[in-house]
C-alpha cells in the first residue's frame, strides 16, 4: 500500500472521484506552487485538487502511473520537504518541551526556595513550628505562590533538618581541609521547662586571620551532668565527625563558666580533658560571666541593695504582672501628661550587666510618670482594690525617698563603666590582648566614684532645687528651695525635680523626701543648723550616700581583683601593639622579644633562652658578628618573634604604623594574611 495514496471523493458523481499523493499536495499548497507547462503538468497528475481521474483509462495505465510517481522530482522534492518538516518539528517540539520542564522545575525550586527561606526566618526570629502555616498563608495572600507540599509544621521541621545537617557538613568539611586551624571552644550548658540538659559547643577559629565563632552542636545529656559525661559527649561528637584527631591536635583554648562540673580540678570536664588534648590549651572561665558574678558578690553584703532589687523587681511585678489593669492605667497617665511609656524590666540574679542597666534607666527616664500613677492609683477615687492601693502606696513612699534615688542615680553610674567593660567581653572580636590594662582603668575610675559624682548624679543636682533652711518660727525651721545643690545635700535636704529634660512647667514636678516622713514628720525628725546640717532621726532602709559610696566601690574593687587577678592576663600584653618597639627603639627589639615567654610557657612551649640570655646577648653585640647573632636567636621562641618585630618594623613600616593604632585584632590579622599570602 502506497503510503502517500488519498482517495478523492466527488460527492455529486462518484465517478468522477479521484486519487491524490497526499504528500505532493501538502507540498504544493505550502509552497503555493503552480505550474503551467506540459511536463509540469505531468508531475501535477497527483497533486492537483481534485486528483487524478482514471476515468476511461486501462488498468495497466493506471497501475503504471502509480508506480512511476514515485520516481517524480516533484514527490522527491516532496517527501525530503516532508522529512525537514519532520525533523524541525520534533526538534521544536523537543525544545518546547524542555523549556517547559525547566520553567516548571525554576517554579518548583523558587517555591522551594522561598519557604526554605522562610524557614530560615522563623527559626532566626525564635517562630514556633505552629506558627509556619499561618505565615505560608499570609504570603500566598499577599500573591506568592507558595506551592502546596510545604505548608505543614513538619515541612518546616525538616527544612531545618537539612538547613542545618548541610551547614554543620560545610563547617565540618571546613575544620578538616584548614589543616593548621587553631581551635577553641565555648561550651555551656542550659536546660528546658522539662529539667533536660544541653550542653551548647561553639567553635572559635582564625578565618582569613580574623577570629570568628561558630555553632558546632546542641545536644541533650541524657545522663546526670558532670564532667565526665560532658567529657563523654564531646569525645562522642568528635568522632561521628572524624573530627577526634582533628581537634586533639589543635585545640587551643576552652572557655566556660565557673560551674565545678566544668573547672573543677578533680573530675571537672578541664581536667577531663588535659591528659586528652595535645597541647596545654588556655583555660578561660567567660569575662563577662565573670564580671557579673563579681557584682553580685560585691552588692550581696549590702542590705539595701538587696532590698532595691528587691523593690525594682516589685515595681515590674506591680505593672507587669496578673493584671492588665495597672499597665492600662500607667499607659493612660503617660498619653495624659504627654510623656513616653517605658515598658518596665526586672533584675534578674545573674545577667549580663547591660540588662540591668537597662532595667534602672527605665525607672529613671520614668519617675515622674510613676509617681503621678501610684498616687492616682492609691487615691480613694481611683477604683483599683485595697490590695492594689496599699501596695501602690508602698512603691511610691519608696519612689520618694532622696536616698533611695540618689543610690538609683548611682547604681547606675557605676553598672555604665561596668557595662561598658561587658559588651566589651563580648565582642566577637574581643581578645585578651589588652585586657588587663583596660581592667586597670576601670578600677581607676571606680576609684574615682568615691569623692566625685557620675554623670546621672550631676544632672540630677544640677536641674533640681534642694531645700534650705532660712531659720525657725515657733520652733518650725523656715524652708525655701534654691539651685545649685551639693552633694551633701543628698543625705539632708528634700528636693523638688522637673518631670523630664527641659521640663519647665513649675506644675509638672515630683518632690523627694528624706527617709521617715512625708512634710511634718521629716521636719520633727531633723535637727536643721543654719547650713542645712543635722542628723539623722530615721534613716529608714537606705542610708545617705556619702556614708556608704566608698564602701559600695571598695567592695566592687575587690571582687573585681578576686575574680580578675592581675597576672592572668597580663602575658599577653606583650602582643599590644601600642607596646610594641618602633624605628626609633628597634635596638630594643630583641630585648622586648623576651617577653613572649611567659605566654609561650603558658601554652606548654618551652623557649630554650631566658631574658637575661637575651640581654648579655644583646649588649655583646659590638664584639659579635650581627648576622650571627640572629641565625643563633632563631633556634629560640623569643628569637623567632623578636625577628618578626624586626621584619615588620623595617620591612613593612608605612603597614606598621597604620595598623598600630587601629587594635591588636586589625594589627595581627593584617600581618599573618600578608605574611601568608607574601610568605614573607
Amino acid at each position: 500500500m502506497k503510503t502517500w495514496f488519498q482517495y478523492v471523493q466527488n460527492t455529486e458523481d462518484l465517478s468522477r472521484s479521484g486519487i491524490q499523493c497526499r504528500i505532493c499536495r501538502k507540498f504544493l499548497n505550502a509552497h503555493k506552487k503552480k505550474e503551467t507547462n506540459l511536463e509540469s503538468q505531468r508531475k501535477l497528475t497527483f497533486a492537483t485538487e481534485q486528483g487524478y481521474i482514471p476515468k476511461g483509462h486501462a488498468k495497466d495505465s493506471v497501475r503504471r502511473k502509480l508506480q512511476e510517481h514515485s520516481s517524480n522530482t516533484l514527490y522527491s522534492d516532496a517527501i525530503k520537504w516532508m522529512k525537514e518538516k519532520h525533523t524541525s518539528v520534533l526538534a521544536k517540539q523537543l525544545k518546547q518541551m524542555n523549556e517547559a520542564a525547566r520553567l516548571a522545575k525554576t517554579k518548583r525550586d523558587e517555591i522551594t526556595a522561598r519557604v526554605l527561606t522562610t524557614v530560615y526566618a522563623e527559626v532566626k526570629s525564635n517562630i514556633p513550628f505552629s506558627a509556619h502555616p499561618n505565615i505560608i498563608d499570609l504570603q500566598v495572600k499577599n500573591g506568592l505562590d507558595m506551592g502546596s507540599h510545604h505548608k505543614h509544621r513538619k515541612s518546616a521541621a525538616a527544612m531545618v533538618e537539612s538547613i542545618s545537617n548541610t551547614m554543620h557538613r560545610t563547617f565540618v568539611n571546613y575544620i578538616k581541609s584548614a589543616d593548621n586551624l587553631p581551635i577553641s571552644i565555648v561550651l555551656d550548658t542550659t536546660s528546658d521547662i522539662h529539667s533536660n540538659s544541653y550542653v551548647m559547643i561553639y567553635f572559635r577559629v582564625l578565618e582569613n586571620s580574623q577570629p570568628l565563632m561558630f555553632f558546632y552542636r546542641f545536644k541533650r545529656l541524657t545522663e546526670v551532668e558532670t564532667g565526665r559525661s560532658i567529657y563523654e559527649l564531646l569525645i562522642r561528637l568528635f568522632s561521628d565527625d572524624k573530627l577526634e584527631d582533628e581537634i586533639k591536635r589543635r585545640l587551643w583554648g576552652v572557655t566556660t563558666d565557673g560551674a565545678s562540673v566544668k573547672t573543677g580540678s578533680r573530675v571537672g570536664l578541664i581536667s577531663q580533658l588535659r591528659p586528652w588534648a595535645s597541647k596545654q590549651f588556655f583555660q578561660h572561665h567567660c569575662a563577662a560571666h565573670k564580671l557579673e558574678l563579681s557584682i553580685y558578690h560585691a552588692f550581696a553584703i549590702f542590705p539595701f541593695m538587696q532590698h532595691l532589687d528587691k523593690n525594682i523587681n516589685s515595681l515590674h511585678k506591680f505593672y507587669m504582672s496578673h493584671t492588665v489593669k495597672r499597665k492600662a492605667s500607667l499607659a493612660q497617665t503617660s498619653e495624659a501628661l504627654n510623656l513616653v511609656f517605658y515598658e518596665l524590666k526586672r533584675i534578674y540574679r545573674i545577667r549580663w550587666v547591660a540588662s540591668e542597666v537597662s532595667a534602672l534607666d527605665v525607672i529613671r527616664k520614668s519617675y515622674y510618670l510613676l509617681l503621678t500613677n501610684l498616687e492616682n492609683i492609691k487615691s480613694p477615687s481611683s477604683g483599683f482594690d485595697d490590695e492594689s492601693k496599699a501596695t501602690a502606696s508602698g512603691l511610691l513612699k519608696t519612689l520618694q525617698n532622696v536616698r533611695y534615688y540618689s543610690l538609683h542615680l548611682f547604681l547606675m553610674d557605676i553598672l555604665k563603666l561596668l557595662e561598658f567593660e561587658s559588651l566589651q567581653f563580648q565582642r566577637a572580636k574581643g581578645t585578651f590582648i589588652g585586657l588587663q590594662e583596660r581592667h586597670t582603668n576601670l578600677i581607676h575610675s571606680l576609684e574615682t566614684l568615691k569623692t566625685n559624682n557620675g554623670p546621672r548624679i550631676v544632672d540630677f543636682l544640677a536641674s533640681c532645687k534642694c531645700r534650705r533652711v532660712l531659720g525657725t518660727a515657733d520652733g518650725y525651721p523656715q524652708l525655701e528651695y534654691h539651685s545649685g545643690c551639693h552633694t551633701r545635700d543628698l543625705s539632708y535636704s528634700n528636693f523638688a525635680c522637673p518631670s523630664g529634660p527641659g521640663s519647665s512647667d513649675p506644675t509638672e514636678r515630683f518632690e523627694l523626701k528624706q527617709p521617715g516622713s512625708a512634710a511634718d514628720r521629716s521636719l520633727r525628725n531633723r535637727l536643721f543648723d543654719a547650713s542645712g546640717r543635722g542628723s539623722v532621726v530615721d534613716m529608714g532602709a537606705y542610708p545617705a550616700l556619702d556614708e556608704i559610696r566608698s564602701r559600695i566601690i571598695d567592695s566592687i574593687i575587690d571582687q573585681l581583683r578576686n575574680y580578675f587577678p592581675e597576672d592572668d592576663y597580663s602575658i599577653f600584653n606583650v602582643l599590644n601593639p601600642v607596646l610594641l618597639p618602633n624605628a626609633e627603639t628597634l635596638h630594643t627589639v630583641f630585648t622586648y622579644s623576651s617577653r613572649i615567654i611567659p605566654l609561650a610557657r603558658r601554652f606548654g612551649m618551652e623557649d630554650d633562652s631566658s631574658e637575661s640570655e637575651t640581654e648579655d646577648h644583646l649588649s655583646d653585640s659590638d664584639s659579635r658578628d650581627a648576622d650571627a647573632s640572629e641565625r643563633a636567636t632563631e633556634r629560640t621562641i623569643s628569637g623567632q618573634f623578636g625577628l618578626l618585630l624586626k621584619s615588620l618594623i623595617t620591612s613593612h613600616s608605612v603597614d606598621f604604623c597604620a595598623y598600630k593604632g587601629k587594635g591588636p585584632v586589625k594589627f595581627w590579622s593584617h600581618f599573618l594574611s600578608l605574611s601568608r599570602d607574601k610568605n614573607c
